[in-house]
């Protein structure tokens, strides 16, 4: 999220409601972009400001930024290395991987109805209560608890639980909750089902995810509205209104799959977790597992065309709202303003400004689809089935969720260590009347609580692992689907030295733009 809640008085500002959008931080030197030419172009179309994750004073890195980017690059290749030598195909169904939560006393309490129905009703009574106070409470950011909880709590803590912990969003998803009692209370009125259950379109598969999550990603990043309460409780009841439309056509759970973007995306986190809940015969399994196990496939089946392009829409969005954090971004985009005031002898409105923002936003998606696309058809080339690009395209589309998740995690660490501080004092006094319910509205926000020293290491340590992890991932699957080849082991390895590279790029273009905040 590159907008940020400024914090109380006497605290650095972070912008993410300053109403009136300045540069924060003097113009450098125009650096060169030759490594990255596509991002040049594109930044080209982006006349936004930054508005970044800066804390309030830069630091210093003890070695060159190029030699913590070629560390992080080599321990990439090096675990390959490591991966290729040692590792063994798995086993199909592993249950010696997997511990059952259930056996325990503790794991049969946690998942009793009584208690899954009580946190149902906790989370949709918060749901109910954002929304209430953002029509109802302050205007004032700070003072109205439905910005920090859907931009900070909501989207950055959740995904911090659902990649670690486990899917905690399939209990507590508030669209579901609603109508799943409300779909029970009728049946048992009427004896009828809500749902309409219309077959679904199995060709769009999970192309109302991508366009509802695109939409999110732009009200994050571009919209002016995102820093007003009312306008954000607005933007929740209009997809609260096509998740409901879209259950009663569907079906909740077809829906939930398909069109409810936060159910994917979480469900995606979620596959890396150490705990793993699932209905079998109606019937709840709750497992320990190693961290990441959820990301090799269980069978033979291949994930949707549709996902491929969901996953990449996910990382790049990320990418994007880092990469405007950066100096270069800044610079660029200076530049772009500057020449359409030549051009036309006036500054931009607004409309135009969010034309090109919009258009910026989109084109990332588009250049990591076409990357990716490119270096899977490098993949089939080796191998000499280029005729298998698409098949493998979806093979090891997994391996970039860890990779998404590392830089995740890592690009939004400050904002909900700092910034998800407000909650605290929020959940006091949700609507800004003064109220002190839990006597808690008093608390001040601790900016030491993180500093850029920790968030520089912390996003080193986890960015290589997640790329040696989505390694490891990509190494699995290419086990498995070249088992049965003549080429042996080392035709796998030859035909997976694209995949490594652009993992390489991809992590070496991480660590760089995540440093950009903490030491430009």
């Amino acid at each position: 999220m590159k907008k940020r809640i400024p914090m109380e008085k006497g605290h650095f500002f972070i912008s993410k409601f300053i109403q009136n959008k300045k540069w924060n931080r003097p113009i450098r030197k125009f650096s060169s972009l030759a490594w990255f030419p596509g991002a040049l172009i594109l930044s080209h179309l982006i006349p936004s400001p930054l508005i970044a994750h800066a804390f309030g004073q830069r630091y210093d890195l003890p070695l060159p930024l190029w030699l913590f980017i070629a560390g992080g690059a080599l321990a990439v290749m090096v675990s390959f290395i490591i991966i290729a030598l040692f590792a063994r195909p798995p086993r199909e169904n592993d249950a010696s991987l997997k511990f059952n939560l259930l056996k325990s006393r503790i794991g049969k309490f946690l998942v009793h109805p009584i208690i899954i129905g009580l946190i149902r009703f906790v989370f949709t009574a918060l749901f109910i209560l954002i929304i209430a106070a953002g029509f109802w409470g302050s205007q004032n950011p700070l003072n109205n608890i439905s910005i920090v909880m859907v931009w900070v709590i909501a989207w950055v803590g959740l995904a911090f639980i659902c990649s670690l912990l486990g899917n905690f969003w399939a209990i507590i998803n508030p669209w579901n909750t609603i109508f799943l009692y409300t779909e029970n209370g009728y049946r048992k009125i009427t004896g009828n089902n809500l749902s309409r259950h219309n077959k679904y379109p199995i060709k769009y598969g999970y192309l109302p995810s991508f366009v509802f999550f695109f939409c999110f990603a732009w009200l994050e990043i571009n919209w002016s509205g995102s820093n007003t309460p009312s306008s954000v409780a607005t933007a929740l009841l209009v997809y609260s209104v096509f998740t409901f439309v879209g259950m009663w056509v569907y079906g909740r759970e077809t829906w939930l799959k398909y069109g409810e973007c936060f159910t994917v995306v979480y469900s995606l986190f979620s596959r890396f977790s150490i705990t793993e809940g699932r209905i079998n015969s109606k019937k709840p399994e709750w497992f320990l597992r190693p961290p990441g196990i959820g990301l090799l496939r269980e069978d033979k089946n291949l994930p949707e065309p549709t996902l491929v392009y969901f996953i990449l829409l996910l990382l790049s969005t990320v990418t994007y709202d880092g990469f405007t954090e950066t100096e270069t971004f800044q610079q660029i985009s200076l530049s772009y303003i500057e020449f359409a005031k030549d051009l036309t002898g006036k500054e931009i409105d607004a409309f135009a400004q969010s034309f090109f923002d919009t258009v910026a936003l989109l084109s990332f998606p588009i250049v990591f689809i076409l990357t990716y696309g490119f270096f899977i058809w490098l993949s089939a080339f080796m191998d000499e089935e280029t005729k298998r690009t698409l098949e493998l395209a979806r093979v090891f589309i997994f391996s970039i969720v860890p990779i998404s998740i590392a830089y995740h995690l890592s690009h939004y660490i400050s904002l909900l260590a700092i910034e998800g501080q407000l909650a605290i004092r929020l959940i006091s006094d949700p609507f800004g009347f003064g109220w002190n319910l839990f006597n808690t509205s008093a608390y001040q926000t601790d900016i030491t609580i993180i500093n850029a020293k920790f968030v520089w290491y912390f996003s080193i340590i986890l960015i290589v692992i997640g790329h040696i992890i989505a390694v490891y991932v990509a190494h699995m699957e290419a086990l498995r689907i070249y088992a049965d080849r003549s080429q042996g082991r080392y035709g796998t390895l030859i035909s997976q030295i694209p995949m490594i590279v652009l993992m390489i790029g991809y992590t070496m273009l991480s660590l760089w733009i995540i440093a950009q905040p903490i030491v430009g």
